[in-house]
């Protein structure tokens, strides 16, 4: 994973104390004064942001709304980060207070009725994480598929408050062996997050997006053509009141025609279509500074 400047032990157990102690708002606060401070002096973030929305939105990287969008992505990154370390130490009926509606709520709930289990598969758009604790205060069986933090008590710690909220950890890596925990919670009619924007491993499949040709993961893919489970795009994404709303889109038909390649490509294709849907249509909550297309 990407480091940063607070991506330290010591840096994460203070925030997480300070969140506790501070009320929400003041603790919004305080994540967008840092990322005013961020916007001024990390120019590889602001040019990452600029390019990624350029090729999204099909406008010029110095057009004036592409830079009002860039700020504003700061903003609300800050506001996210704020809510990562204070969310999961809401109780749940503060928590559900943040939490305006789920839209779609009966198409996971048909899809388990199925008994293969359920992937609820997003992007790097809205809050993913609270996405998570609202999922599991809904009682669904929910494991949320990362990869380690860049320390293992960072790590430790961060899992530890997933976990808090009786939510499953599955960390994966490069390794095919990575798949196994998940396939075992999908048997057992479970639901499963991930991303699945971002080649993380180098052995995703290029696709067209956003008219570019950008390499895709095809982990969630594989794993939903082989367990049979339900490929539901899912997001949360954040409201002018400061309050989320979720949607769930209906389960991606998946396709096994032609060859398994054949079949991976399209499946990607139709994940991509919908992930350009919510990006455009939310540009400023895509908190994705890496450039999309790789030099």
């Amino acid at each position: 994973m990407r480091q940063h400047i607070l991506d330290t032990p010591v840096s994460y157990y203070a925030i997480f104390v300070l969140a506790r102690l501070l009320p929400l708002q003041v603790c919004r606060w305080l994540g967008r004064v840092i990322a005013s401070t961020v916007y001024i002096f990390s120019t590889r973030d602001r040019k990452g942001f600029a390019n990624n929305l350029s090729i999204a939105l099909n406008k010029p990287v110095d057009d004036v709304r592409i830079r009002r969008l860039v700020r504003r992505m700061f903003m609300n990154y800050g506001e996210y980060m704020a809510d990562f370390f204070c969310l999961p130490q809401l109780p749940g009926r503060k928590a559900h207070a943040v939490f305006s509606h789920l839209k779609g709520e009966e198409i996971i709930q048909n899809a388990l009725k199925q008994e293969r289990g359920v992937i609820l598969l997003s992007a790097h758009i809205g809050n993913w994480e609270f996405g998570g604790t609202m999922m599991r205060l809904s009682k669904y069986p929910l494991a949320v598929v990362s990869l380690p933090h860049n320390s293992a008590p960072t790590n430790a710690l961060v899992n530890r408050f997933r976990k808090g909220k009786g939510i499953s950890v599955i960390e994966v890596d490069a390794s095919p062996f990575s798949a196994i925990p998940i396939l075992k919670h999908l048997r057992k009619n479970g639901v499963v997050a991930m991303i699945g924007d971002k080649d993380f491993f180098g052995n995703g499949k290029l696709i067209p997006y956003f008219g570019k040709q950008v390499r895709f993961p095809i982990g969630p893919v594989t794993i939903a053509m082989a367990s049979g489970a339900a490929l539901i795009p899912a997001f949360v994404l954040k409201q002018p009141d400061g309050k989320y709303f979720g949607v769930l889109e209906d389960a991606i038909p998946l396709t096994n025609e032609g060859s398994r390649e054949q079949a991976i490509q399209k499946n990607l294709e139709k994940i991509a279509v919908i992930f350009e849907t919510y990006i455009q249509r939310y540009p400023d909550q895509w908190y994705n500074p890496d450039p999309i297309i790789k030099s």
